[in-house]
C-alpha cells in the first residue's frame, strides 16, 4: 500500500485535493439540498389541499344555481320541459339532484312520456300548507330545466293518492290531488328506479383490487423496484399524504359530497397526482413513480366503469 500511495502522490501531487473555498461550496450545496428535501413533501401536501379546495369551489358546490322564477304552475303552463333528473333523498334540508352527469346515482328522465307526466303534475299543482303529519311513501329530489333554460329544484313527496311538491328555491309548497296522476308517477318511479346490485359492486371492487395488485407486482418485477422506502423522508411523505387523503374522504362522506362526480373525480386526481409527485421526487432513479402512474390509470378506468354501471 505504501508503494502504491507513493506512486499516486507522484502522479497527483501531495497538495490537498480540494481548496478551502471548494470545500465550503460543497458543504453549502449539501446543506441546501437537505433543507430542500426536508420541506418538499409538506409543500406537496399543501399543494394537494389547495388543488382540492379549488376543485370544490369551481365544481357544482361553488356554482349553486340560485334562480328566481315564477310559480311552478305558470312555468309548466308556458314552457315544455327540456330535461330533468331525479334522485332519492330523505334529508329535507339538502338538495342532491343536479344537471345530468353531475350526480352519481341520479336518474336522467329522457323519455317524452316521463316529461309529459311531470308537466301534467306541475300544471295541476295548487299552493297549500304542508301537513307535517302526512305520511309519504317516496321522497325524491327533482331538478328540472325548461326549454328557455329556466331551472327549478323540487322536492317531491309521493303517495298513492296525492303528491306534495316543495319549490326548493322559493320555499313554497304545492299539492297535486289527482289519484290517477299520483299512481302513474308512483309506478314510474318504482319501475324505473336505479337498482344497485350489491353483488355486482362487490365483484367490481374485487376485480379492481386484483388488477391493482397484479399491476403493482408486474411493474416492480419489470423495472426491479424495491418495496422498501427510499429514506425516512419518503416514508413520512407517503404516510402524510395517505392520512390527508383519508381525512378528505371522511369530509366528503360527512358532507354528502360523495354523490358529485366532480368532487369524486377531483379527489382522485388530487390523491393520485400527489402520490405520483412524491414517488417521482424521492424515487425517480428507481422508477417508483411508474407504480403511482399505473395505479392512477387503474383508478380512473375503474371510476369510468363504475359510472357506466350505475347509469
Amino acid at each position: 500500500m505504501t508503494t502504491f500511495k507513493e506512486k499516486l502522490d507522484q502522479e497527483l501531487g501531495e497538495a490537498p485535493r480540494f481548496t478551502k473555498s471548494l470545500q465550503e461550496d460543497i458543504l453549502r450545496q449539501v446543506r441546501q439540498t437537505k433543507k430542500t428535501r426536508r420541506w418538499s413533501y409538506p409543500l406537496i401536501i399543501i399543494g394537494a389541499i389547495v388543488m382540492f379546495l379549488l376543485i370544490i369551489e369551481i365544481g357544482p358546490l361553488g356554482q349553486i344555481e340560485q334562480t328566481q322564477h315564477a310559480s311552478i304552475v305558470q312555468l309548466a303552463q308556458q314552457q315544455s320541459i327540456k330535461k330533468y333528473t331525479m334522485i332519492y333523498n330523505s334529508d329535507e334540508e339538502i338538495f342532491k339532484a343536479g344537471r345530468p352527469g353531475w350526480v352519481i346515482g341520479q336518474r336522467v328522465m329522457e323519455q317524452s312520456s316521463e316529461k309529459v307526466l311531470l308537466q301534467q303534475l306541475l300544471q295541476q299543482a295548487t299552493v297549500t300548507q304542508m301537513n307535517e303529519q302526512t305520511f309519504f311513501r317516496l321522497q325524491r329530489d327533482v331538478w328540472v330545466e325548461f326549454k328557455k333554460g329556466q331551472v327549478m329544484k323540487l322536492k317531491m313527496f309521493i303517495n298513492d293518492e296525492d303528491i306534495g311538491i316543495v319549490d326548493y328555491d322559493n320555499n313554497s309548497f304545492y299539492k297535486v290531488e289527482n289519484k290517477d296522476l299520483a299512481k302513474a308517477y308512483l309506478e314510474l318511479i318504482l319501475n324505473d328506479d336505479a337498482k344497485f346490485e350489491m353483488s355486482g359492486l362487490i365483484v367490481m371492487l374485487v376485480i379492481f383490487l386484483a388488477i391493482q395488485m397484479l399491476g403493482d407486482k408486474l411493474m416492480r418485477k419489470m423495472f426491479n423496484i424495491p418495496k422498501e422506502y427510499v429514506n425516512s423522508h419518503h416514508r413520512r411523505a407517503v404516510w402524510a399524504i395517505k392520512i390527508l387523503n383519508t381525512m378528505m374522504l371522511m369530509v366528503i362522506i360527512i358532507k354528502g359530497w360523495i354523490l358529485f362526480t366532480v368532487i369524486i373525480g377531483g379527489y382522485l386526481v388530487v390523491s393520485l397526482l400527489s402520490s405520483i409527485f412524491i414517488d417521482y421526487y424521492y424515487g425517480r432513479e428507481e422508477k417508483r413513480h411508474y407504480l403511482s402512474i399505473s395505479s392512477a390509470i387503474v383508478g380512473l378506468l375503474s371510476l369510468i366503469l363504475f359510472l357506466f354501471y350505475i347509469s
